[in-house]
């Protein structure tokens, strides 16, 4: 069993993203995870989790793959790495598999969180605005599938650049914009000691309908007014609540009646959309979690939301649901976001900045 194991891991370790339906950055992904192990030797467990009921093992990350076996309800998972839609993982008995990430493994956990990046963490190394109208591409191809348009002028954060296409996470798949059909590429600061007054120190954009309905109206009207809410500058030691700051989401505060994610479902509240102003922020935390401090965070519920991969949502609006975070630098930061076209797109700045009009 032990020399079928390493076989089976020898071969995974080859790229198999072409088993995949979706480009959900497994290639990347499973490289940057793996990037450290030893042919034959098993790779290093960062997360574990637990079953919530028995799963299928797959042998690729794709649903169609073969069964590896069955892992049983209430079983630790050990995962060395994740993409946007699957958790790789190791079994002494099988060797790699994949799960979906879903609500069906639950209290992932960093093994050394000292260490270890948070769950689920994807750290942008971009900033950049749509040159022109541009077409989001599920492959860095001119002919791929469409996944989304975007007019000229739209800002949004870039994972990473290869080949001359920008990799953009899109929901839970990543899709790809031509670099020359973008301009004002800035780049996120490697460090705070490296970054200058006003340079970003991390981002992340999550992406919304701009359907004109007079629901989604009011949904795309409270994610404005809630990244107008949060926009300022946070000194050092500051002890953020973003109810604190963006609530109450009440119509003498400015918000309109929208839809609302509540345990799983949706219902017409006021304030809905600025859960995705809190995600995205969240998203934005994680890349920065050394010294912006997570206090508090909740997820929506079982099955997160539809707006970011399984696992790093963040719900707002209630006593319980709250992000919280303290500002651990010796200096100020800033929050700065756009909200534009169907991109929302947060920054977390060094020091003061004030954007230009």
């Amino acid at each position: 069993m032990r020399y079928f194991s390493l076989i089976v891991l020898l071969i995974l370790l080859l790229p198999c993203a072409a088993f995949a339906k979706e480009d959900t950055g497994y290639d990347i992904f499973f490289k940057d995870f793996t990037a450290s192990v030893e042919p034959g030797s098993a790779p290093k467990i960062l997360y574990t989790g637990k079953t919530l009921l028995a799963l299928t093992m797959r042998s690729e990350p794709d649903k169609e793959s073969a069964s590896l076996g069955v892992i049983g309800e209430k079983k630790t998972v050990q995962i060395f790495g994740y993409d946007t839609q699957w958790l790789f993982c190791w079994s002494d008995d099988v060797g790699i598999y994949y799960l979906q990430r879903s609500k069906n493994v639950d209290n992932i956990e960093a093994v050394d969180p000292e260490n270890t990046p948070p769950y689920g963490v994807i750290f942008h190394q971009y900033v950049a605005v749509t040159a022109r109208d541009v077409v989001l591409r599920a492959a860095p191809d001119e002919n791929a599938e469409a996944l989304d348009t975007y007019p000229a002028d739209t800002r949004m954060s870039i994972w990473l650049i290869q080949d001359g296409w920008a990799l953009i996470q899109y929901k839970k798949v990543i899709g790809y914009v031509y670099v020359g059909d973008l301009k004002e590429l800035t780049p996120v600061a490697p460090d705070a000691d490296y970054a200058q007054e006003g340079g970003i120190l991390a981002t992340y954009t999550t992406y919304y309908s701009v359907k004109d309905t007079e629901l989604n109206l009011g949904r795309m009207e409270n994610i404005r007014l809630g990244c107008e809410y949060i926009d300022q500058t946070y000194e050092s030691g500051f002890e953020f609540s973003f109810n604190g700051i963006a609530g109450p989401y009440s119509r003498s505060r400015g918000y309109q009646a929208s839809p609302v994610l509540i345990d799983g479902e949706t219902v017409t509240g006021s304030g809905g959309g600025t859960c995705q102003v809190s995600t995205t922020l969240y998203n934005v935390l994680l890349q920065l979690a050394d010294n912006l401090t997570i206090l508090y965070r909740r997820p929506h519920g079982p099955g997160g939301a539809s707006y970011a991969p399984h696992g790093v949502d963040a719900a707002v609006g209630t006593e319980y649901l709250d992000l919280c975070f303290r500002n651990d630098y010796d200096f100020p930061i800033t929050i700065e976001s756009t909200v534009q076209n169907g991109a929302l797109c947060i920054c977390i700045r060094k020091g003061t900045y004030v954007a230009e009009t």
